[in-house]
């Protein structure tokens, strides 16, 4: 699995608003009222690529990072499983959320 490049990564952030790319994955705050229900939201979109996504609790709610680790960086996998948390975010995060692909 292919690394994308700054640049590429740039591109993509793009249509990812509330992410950033640090150092080798993409980050962001979820705020949160129920960061339990929220981290089964995730690993429920996140689907069979669960194992790219870091969550920790916060004050703020919950820090996500999205990065494949067999690849050490950031893949095109990675920037779809953050989108599709963006639209599970979206749609009212732990209330409802879209299937897993």
């Amino acid at each position: 699995m292919r690394t994308l490049s700054d640049d590429e990564i740039s591109v993509a952030l793009a249509t990812l608003a509330e992410w950033e790319h640090q150092v080798d994955s993409l980050a962001r705050l979820a705020p949160t009222d129920d960061p339990a229900g929220f981290k089964a939201t995730v690993e429920r979109v996140a689907g069979q690529d669960a194992d790219h996504v870091a969550m920790v609790d916060t004050p703020n709610g919950v820090v996500l990072r999205v990065a494949t680790p067999q690849a050490g960086g950031v893949t095109a996998t990675d920037v779809e499983v953050a989108a599709r948390i963006d639209r599970a975010i979206e749609m009212g995060g732990a209330d409802a959320a879209p299937p897993a692909p």
